[in-house]
């Protein structure tokens, strides 16, 4: 009966989450991961990031970009396969991980992560924090492995893992040097000397690091490398942070909590039972998902891809708790009833119903990204004889879809300033103000033909008045270009759970 209960929670679970990656191959390149594109086709044209093209991001995410371009492809598509392949790996490395106590555990566990990344919605397809986890999950299994099989070089690996893990979030460090102080702590770690132990988990940690710093070096970017990792990493923190107290009253998402409970219930009767508390797999992975709340908490803009770590390790913990209660012989009834109600949540509650808010996200065939190539396309024509636009588009945009638009019609931008989010934050701040004039000397030094203006506004109200903000850019749009066209897309976005008013856009075009 148990046996049949396992199987057929793992089978409902990965069930769901195998239509919702068929369903996703169906969405559009949206957001971030857009603009990471739109950044590593930059650097194909010949521009350097940081040195010619301004953005936050640190090395390994334009390294991930690249490989999943010439690996997969450079469309919609090749992003989803991307996600899709994050998944299988999340779920290879749960699988490893949770072995020893059901084989079964594994898969399911992973199903339900994909799921629950899933209903976060479109635009959190690939994200990097995505990447962060699955990365940390291998490490954390690579550990496993040599404390089970007494091989120290799988530590190696694993520190070169969480390395990388760190050059897309920095985070990632502290994920890594917990578990290695773990593994120094375990009475395994006898088998090996520790000086020998943290060699092992320290030198391969810094490989990515420092090759990518060598990289940056060697193209001539660092000294804008350090004005975005000082400077402008700084002021990106300071913008759309969330009440620290915010973190207090919602550690997990609502989906996870009653799952939770029941993971707690089945602690306590463990504890009340006499039986030891956690595993040696299970504090590894707790301790994990401790580091992953950390990590959420750390970076206070509580939006729903930041919690990617600690759901991971929490949706295998819990996991590990309930298949270890249905598994074990010498047990209450009481313990083996809480494990097989949390499968069964999990499966037949969690899993169907995160599906089901999946199939709800839509894109629009009229989208702003749409909308703006056609506009862009018909100027091409109309206004410039047919004349290529590449090089003649400046957006003033953060992440409504200008860049999208350019990277879908692979035009190169005026500038390599790709956000005004830091350009509209109070001129007080001497970034802003920096960021402000290399912006506008930058214009001057090279006008747009066309400037698409967007309604987006960073932790404000959306609206086409934050230029206002910035006098000397609206002084130079009213000097010498002429507004053609202004456009709100028909119909409400639906890229997350709840339906939300699409960004507008205005066109600029040079006097002549």
């Amino acid at each position: 009966m148990l046996l049949l209960l396992r199987r057929s929670a793992a089978l409902i679970t990965v069930a769901c989450a195998v239509v919702f990656a068929v369903m996703s191959l169906h969405w559009p390149l949206v957001g971030d991961a857009s603009l990471m594109h739109y950044v590593v086709f930059l650097a194909g044209r010949g521009l350097t990031p940081y040195k010619d093209i301004v953005d936050v991001n640190l090395p390994g995410t334009y390294a991930v970009n690249w490989l999943v371009m010439h690996i997969f492809g450079t469309g919609a598509l090749a992003w989803r396969l991307y996600d899709i392949a994050l998944g299988l790996a999340a779920a290879g490395a749960m699988t490893w991980i949770a072995w020893p106590v059901d084989r079964l555990a594994g898969p399911l566990a992973g199903a339900l992560f994909f799921l629950i990344h899933g209903r976060d919605g479109i635009a959190e397809l690939g994200q990097r924090d995505l990447l962060m986890a699955v990365l940390l999950l291998w490490a954390v299994a690579l550990v496993l492995a040599a404390m089970q099989r007494g091989r120290i070089a799988f530590v190696a690996v694993a520190a070169v893992l969480a390395g990388f893990a760190a050059t897309v979030k920095p985070t990632a460090a502290v994920f890594w040097l917990v578990t290695l102080i773990f593994v120094a702590l375990s009475p395994t770690a006898r088998m090996w000397r520790r000086v020998w132990l943290w060699g092992m988990g320290l030198a391969p940690f810094l490989i990515a690091p420092v090759v990518e710093l060598l990289v940056i070096d060697r193209e001539g970017a660092w000294s804008r490398f350090w004005f975005v990792v000082a400077r402008l990493d700084p002021l990106h923190n300071t913008l759309l942070r969330v009440p620290g107290r915010y973190f207090l009253a919602h550690p997990l998402p609502s989906t996870l909590l009653p799952l939770t409970v029941i993971g707690v219930v089945a602690v306590a009767l463990r504890r009340h039972e006499g039986s030891r508390l956690f595993s040696a797999i299970e504090a590894l992975v707790g301790i994990n998902f401790l580091c992953g709340l950390f990590s959420f908490f750390i970076q206070r803009k509580a939006l729903p891809y930041h919690r990617y770590p600690a759901d991971a390790f929490l949706i295998l913990l819990l996991c590990l708790i309930f298949f270890h209660a249905v598994n074990e012989r010498q047990v209450s009834k009481a313990l083996v009833f809480t494990g097989a109600a949390g499968l069964l949540f999990a499966s037949l509650v969690i899993a169907p119903q995160s599906l089901a808010r999946t199939l709800r996200l839509r894109a629009s065939a009229d989208d702003f990204s749409t909308l703006l190539q056609g506009d862009l396309t018909h100027l091409e024509g109309a206004s410039f004889g047919g004349a290529s636009l590449d090089g003649q588009v400046q957006c003033i945009d953060f992440t409504a879809g200008c860049a999208t638009t350019l990277y879908r019609m692979r035009l190169r931008e005026s500038t390599g300033f790709l956000y005004d989010c830091y350009a509209f934050q109070p001129a007080a701040n001497a970034v802003v103000r920096e960021y402000r004039e290399e912006f506008h000397a930058a214009l001057l030094a090279r006008p747009p033909e066309v400037i698409v203006l967007s309604d987006q506004d960073c932790g404000h109200p959306d609206s086409f008045g934050d230029i206002d903000r910035w006098p000397a850019l609206e002084q130079f749009i009213q000097d010498d270009y002429v507004l053609v066209k202004q456009v709100t897309p028909p119909g409400p976005v639906r890229w997350a759970d709840n339906s939300a008013v699409p960004y507008s856009y205005r066109i600029y075009v040079r006097r002549r």
